[in-house]
C-alpha cells in the first residue's frame, strides 16, 4: 500500500479521501435526518464531475482511433473483443454462482397496481443509433456517443490530412481533462456530502428487507472487484496483485462513494497510466493508450450489470416462485444486450419473461441506493482489468503465470461458492421465517387516518347469526331516520372476502370495506352492528331488513342491477385466476388454456365471477361452484384447476397460502364493478353516493385503497436514528 503522506509529510489525496468518506458517515449518523440540507453539496459535486466527462469521451475516441493505422486499429478492435469476451464468460460463471443463494420459498404478495400493465418497450434504435448526436449527447445516451465516435474515428483513420483535426483535437483532449482534475480536487468536500447524506437518511428497515438481494450481490461484487480481476491480471501480466489494487484505489473508492463509475473515467485513464509507467510497459506500445480503451470498453456491458441479472432469480425466490428453464436463455440474452443501456428499462421486461409481478421493480430501484454502489465498483475494475489486459496484448507482455492462475481461479472460485451457499444458509434460518408474508394479512390492524379513530370510538358488535333489525323503520320514517334515532348502523359483511372483510389472527373483522364501514357510522355519530350475509339468501336478507346496507365486495350482475337499479360501483376489480403454483405457466394466456383437457375451474356460488367464466372461458371448461374460496385452497375439491375470483382479493389469498399464484389470462379484459348496496331507498343511496364522493375527496378512500388492496403502509414513520437524537436526545 501506498504511505498515507507525501515526501513533504502532507496527506495525500487518498488518505483526504478516506477521511472525508469517515467524516462523512460520522456525520449523517450523528445528524441523521437534518443533514439533508447539505444534500445541495454533493449534487453540485455530482454535476460537476458529470460536465466533461461525456464530452471526454467522444472527443478521446476520436482522436486516438483516428491517429491509427488501419492495421493497428483492426488489431486493438479484435483484440478489445477477445479481452471482453473473457470478462464476460467470468461474470456469467459468477451469475450463476451467485444463484445459489435463494433457497426455494412459497409466498404470496398483495394485489398490484401494475396487473393489468404491458411492460415497457425497450427503444434499442435510439440506445444505440446516433439519428441526433447532438441529442445523444444531451440525453447521456453512453452508447449511441461510442457509436458515432468510433464511426467518426475510423472515418478519420483513411484521411490524408487528418493530422490538422488531430492536433486541435488533442489540445482539447488536454482540456477537458484539465477541467476534470479540477473537480476530481474537490473528491473529499463532495464525498462527504455524499456519505454524510446516505448514512442520515438511508432507510434501515429496507435494506433489511432487501438483504437477500444485497448479500448475493454485494459480497460477490467485493469479490469480484477485489480477488478474482487483480488476481487474473497479476496472473498473466508482469503486474503484481498489490500494483493493481494500489493503482486502482483512489478510482474505487470515489466510484464506490459517489455511486457513479462514468464521472471517474479520468481518474481511471491517470491511474492506469501511472501503473504502465511505474512498471515500465508505457514504452511496449506504438500509439495504443488508454485514452481510448477506457471509453471504448465503458458502454460496453460490464460484469457488475452481468452479476446485477440476480435480482431476476431474487425476485422469483422473493415472489415464492420458481423461473421455467426454458426462460433462462432469453432472460440471459435481454438482460446481456440490456446491460447497454439503463437496467431500470430492461429489469420490467425481464420480469415480464419470466412471468414476475411486474410491481418487484421497486425492490430493485429501492436496492439500488446500496447495491448500484458496488456495481459502480465492479465496473471500475472491469475497465480496469481490461485496459491493462488489452494494453498488455497489443504490447506482447502476456506472462502465463501457471501456478498464480490456477491458485487464482482455484481461490476465486471458492470464495464465490462459500459466499453464496453461506447466504443460501443464512437465508433459510433466519430470513424465512422473519418475513412471513402471512403475518402481513393476519396481523394487520385498521389504519388511522388523520387522526381519525372510529374503529375505537365507534361502539361495535359482531353478530354470529342474521335477524331482521328489531327496530322495523316506521311509517313516514326514512333509514337515515331510523339509522339516527336508533343509533345503530346495521351492516351485511362476509368474511370471505380478503382483503376487503376477514377475521384477523385476533378474530377480529377488519378489512376495506370494514374500515370504510367503521367511518360511514363515526360520520353519522351512530355504533355499528355487523351482520353476517347469506349469500344463498341475500335479496331476501335485504327485502327482510336484516341490515341497513351491505358493505362486502359485492360483485355487480344483471339481477343486482334489477334489484338495486340506483346504485353506483364504489370500485372496479379485475376477474383473474387463482392457481397452484406448479401449474402458474400453463394459466398466463387463454390460447394456452383452451389447449388444456379436462379443465375444472371453481367460482364462488352466487357471484358475478361465475356468470362471466361460463361467458368468457371455452364451452369445454366445467365451471364448479363453492361455497366460499377457502374451499378451494384448503383442498376440498381435489378435481378443481383453479378459482375464478379478483385479482385483488385473489392476491390476499396468496398470502394466507403462498402455493397458489394469480394469473390475468384475459389481460384485464374483465372489469367487475363492486357496489355498497342497500334496499330500495333511493335517498339512503344518495347519502351513500355522496358520502363516498366526500372520502375520495379527502383522500380517504385513496389511503385505505392503498392499504388494504395494494398493501401499502401509510403509518407515519419515526425519525431515523441518530445519535443526537436517539443517544444525547437533543432532538425531538
Amino acid at each position: 500500500m501506498a504511505n498515507s503522506t507525501d515526501r513533504k509529510g502532507h496527506l495525500n489525496f487518498s488518505t483526504w479521501v478516506l477521511i472525508a468518506l469517515v467524516l462523512g458517515i460520522g456525520c449523517g449518523l450523528f445528524l441523521g435526518e437534518y443533514v439533508t440540507s447539505i444534500k445541495w453539496v454533493s449534487d453540485v459535486y455530482v454535476g460537476l464531475l458529470q460536465m466533461a466527462v461525456l464530452p471526454y469521451v467522444l472527443v478521446s475516441l476520436v482522436a486516438n482511433i483516428g491517429q491509427l493505422t488501419r492495421e493497428s486499429g483492426m488489431r486493438m478492435l479484435r483484440v478489445s473483443l477477445l479481452v471482453l469476451l473473457l470478462l464476460w464468460v467470468i461474470g456469467i460463471v459468477a451469475l450463476a454462482i451467485s444463484t445459489l443463494a435463494f433457497p426455494k420459498w412459497d409466498t404470496g404478495s398483495f394485489y398490484s397496481s401494475r396487473f393489468t400493465d404491458s411492460p415497457p418497450a425497450y427503444d434499442w434504435k435510439s440506445l444505440f443509433i446516433p439519428s441526433n448526436p447532438f441529442e445523444s449527447l444531451a440525453t447521456n445516451s453512453v452508447p449511441a456517443v461510442v457509436v458515432f465516435a468510433i464511426g467518426l474515428g475510423i472515418a478519420l483513420m483513411y484521411l490524408p490530412n487528418k493530422e490538422k483535426l488531430l492536433e486541435p483535437l488533442q489540445v482539447l483532449i488536454e482540456a477537458l481533462a484539465k477541467v476534470n482534475k479540477m473537480v476530481v480536487q474537490m473528491t473529499p468536500i463532495g464525498l462527504f456530502a455524499i456519505a454524510a447524506y446516505t448514512a442520515g437518511t438511508i432507510d434501515l428497515a429496507q435494506l433489511s428487507l432487501l438483504q437477500g438481494y444485497l448479500l448475493a450481490y454485494c459480497l460477490p461484487a467485493v469479490i469480484i472487484s477485489l480477488v478474482v480481476l487483480p488476481s487474473l491480471v497479476a496472473a498473466v501480466t508482469p503486474l503484481g496483485y498489490w500494483d493493481v489494487l494500489r493503482a486502482s484505489r483512489d478510482a474505487l473508492i470515489t466510484a464506490f462513494v459517489i455511486g457513479n463509475s462514468f464521472v471517474v473515467l479520468p481518474m481511471i485513464i491517470d491511474g492506469v497510466k501511472r501503473l504502465q509507467k511505474e512498471s515500465g510497459l508505457d514504452g511496449n506500445l506504438n500509439g495504443d493508450k488508454p485514452e481510448y480503451l477506457v471509453p471504448l470498453a465503458y458502454p460496453m456491458p460490464d460484469i457488475g450489470r452481468i452479476l446485477a441479472l440476480v435480482f431476476i432469480p431474487f425476485a422469483a425466490w422473493f415472489s415464492g416462485t420458481v423461473i421455467a428453464v426454458e426462460d433462462y436463455p432469453p432472460l440471459l440474452g435481454v438482460g446481456f444486450l440490456g446491460a447497454f443501456g439503463k437496467p431500470v428499462v430492461t429489469v420490467p421486461l425481464m420480469l415480464s419473461i419470466a412471468e414476475l409481478p411486474s410491481d418487484l421493480i421497486n425492490l430493485y430501484l429501492i436496492s439500488g441506493v446500496v447495491a448500484a454502489r458496488f456495481g459502480d465498483l465492479m465496473k471500475t475494475m472491469h475497465l480496469i482489468s481490461f485496459t491493462l489486459l488489452t494494453f498488455c496484448v497489443l504490447g506482447g507482455s502476456i506472462r502465463f503465470k501457471l501456478t498464480k492462475l490456477v491458485v487464482g481461479l482455484t481461490s476465486s472460485l471458492v470464495l464465490l461458492l462459500a459466499v453464496s451457499l453461506g447466504t443460501r444458509i443464512y437465508l433459510i434460518s433466519e430470513f424465512q421465517d422473519h418475513y412471513s408474508r402471512e403475518d402481513l394479512l393476519t396481523e394487520r390492524t385498521m389504519l388511522p387516518i388523520h387522526g381519525d379513530s372510529s374503529f375505537q370510538e365507534v361502539g361495535h358488535k359482531v353478530l354470529e347469526t342474521s335477524q331482521p333489525n328489531p327496530q322495523p323503520i316506521r311509517s313516514g320514517e326514512s333509514r337515515v331516520q331510523r339509522i339516527q334515532n336508533s343509533g345503530v348502523l346495521r351492516v351485511g359483511f362476509n368474511s370471505d372476502r380478503m382483503p376487503f372483510a376477514y377475521f384477523n389472527g385476533q378474530q377480529q373483522l377488519i378489512g376495506f370495506d370494514i374500515q370504510m364501514a367503521y367511518i360511514l357510522a363515526s360520520d353519522l355519530g351512530v355504533n355499528i352492528e355487523f351482520v353476517p350475509i347469506d349469500r344463498d339468501n341475500f335479496l331476501q336478507q335485504m327485502q327482510e331488513d336484516h341490515f341497513d346496507v351491505a358493505m362486502s365486495a359485492i360483485e355487480g350482475s344483471v339481477s343486482k342491477a334489477i334489484a338495486f337499479p340506483a346504485s353506483e360501483p364504489y370500485m372496479d376489480v379485475t376477474m383473474a385466476l387463482v392457481v397452484p403454483d406448479r401449474d402458474e405457466q400453463k394459466f398466463r394466456d387463454i390460447e394456452k388454456i383452451m389447449k388444456l383437457p379436462k379443465l375444472k375451474l371453481a367460482a364462488i356460488k352466487n357471484s358475478f365471477f361465475a356468470e362471466l367464466a361460463r361467458k368468457d372461458f371455452p364451452k369445454n371448461i366445467q365451471i364448479v361452484e363453492l361455497d366460499t374460496a377457502e374451499q378451494f385452497f384448503e383442498g376440498q375439491h381435489q378435481k378443481v384447476d383453479g378459482l375464478v375470483i379478483s385479482a385483488e382479493s385473489g392476491s390476499a389469498w396468496t398470502l394466507r397460502y403462498p402455493h397458489f399464484a394469480v394469473t390475468n389470462p384475459l389481460h384485464g379484459r374483465d372489469r367487475v364493478p363492486l357496489y355498497y348496496l342497500s334496499y330500495k331507498d333511493p335517498d339512503f343511496d344518495e347519502v351513500i353516493e355522496n358520502w363516498l364522493r366526500l372520502k375520495r375527496a379527502d383522500g380517504t378512500y385513496q389511503l385505505l385503497y392503498d392499504y388494504w388492496i395494494l398493501g401499502e403502509e401509510k403509518r407515519r414513520k419515526p425519525p431515523r436514528w441518530s445519535v443526537l437524537r436517539n443517544v444525547l436526545g437533543w432532538a425531538d
